[in-house]
């Protein structure tokens, strides 16, 4: 053989160490990779360690500026800016980094009135707020209480009601549940849903109107929409109000009964 050919073999022989050493070397670093993520994410052995860079990491961007000096809020109706900065838990002036966007999220989230809320920040100084408040649609009568609920029925609050005087009053057990599709119904006509007071539910079966004048509508279990149309026509003929009805029983779709207040 060859010194040409020994030193080729030589030589390939070499490369195929050295590229054994690599993968193995390549190897042993993702195991290493991975079990400092899985400390990272998964343990509490590193918690100091990240602790301490994040606060020299929020240290340092408040040297530079980078302050909770401005609140921007957006989507304000029923609750107030106070409730908001309660929420953020951190007064201004604080490093910005030092509050923690998801948390102040969670907390803002955590007041009924709120269906969503964005928290972000906007360097260098500002934090800005946009939330989407419930829309009450209802008031509801509980076990002798008054709650807001909104349309998916949720309870909002049991306080300030007075302030929503003109929704409509439903009573009972789950009245809150179909509180929207009874208001969905009634603004069919809404000359007629104004003239509605209350609404009292019975069971999953069926509702009682109380209409102004002292009014009481049975309606059916089923065939509201038509029972409500019959109503808005007496209406609108003017045969509905100041006729001294007591009980308009319209729970029987092929017979209907009036009764009157004594005289």
């Amino acid at each position: 053989m060859s010194k040409k050919s020994k030193n080729n073999k030589a030589t390939i022989s070499i490369k195929r160490r050295f590229i054994l050493y690599y993968l193995r070397f390549i190897t042993l670093l993702k195991i290493v990779i991975f079990l400092i993520l899985v400390l990272l994410l998964f343990t509490d052995l590193l918690n100091k360690p990240k602790q301490k860079l994040r606060d020299i990491f929020v240290d340092k961007t408040a040297e530079l500026g980078l302050v909770f000096k401005h609140l921007v809020i957006v989507g304000l109706v029923n609750i107030t800016e106070d409730d908001i900065i309660e929420a953020i838990g951190g007064s201004y002036g604080v490093p910005i980094y030092s509050l923690s966007i998801d948390d102040i999220r969670k907390r803002i989230e955590d007041n009924p009135w709120i269906k969503m809320a964005l928290v972000e920040r906007k360097l260098p100084d500002i934090l800005s707020v946009t939330i989407t408040e419930r829309t009450p649609i209802a008031i509801w009568q509980f076990k002798q209480k008054l709650y807001l609920i909104d349309e998916e029925g949720n309870r909002i609050s049991s306080k300030n009601i007075e302030k929503f005087g003109d929704l409509i009053h439903v009573v009972g057990q789950d009245a809150n549940v179909y509180a929207r599709s009874l208001y969905e119904d009634l603004e069919k006509h809404p000359s007629l849903a104004k003239k509605v007071v209350s609404a009292v539910r019975y069971g999953q079966r069926r509702w009682d109107l109380n209409l102004e004048q002292k009014i009481n509508v049975k309606m059916p279990e089923k065939g509201f929409q038509e029972a409500y149309d019959y109503l808005n026509s007496l209406n609108k003929e003017g045969k509905l109000f100041d006729q001294n009805y007591k009980i308009i029983n319209l729970k029987d779709p092929g017979k209907y009964y009036i009764e009157k207040h004594e005289m």
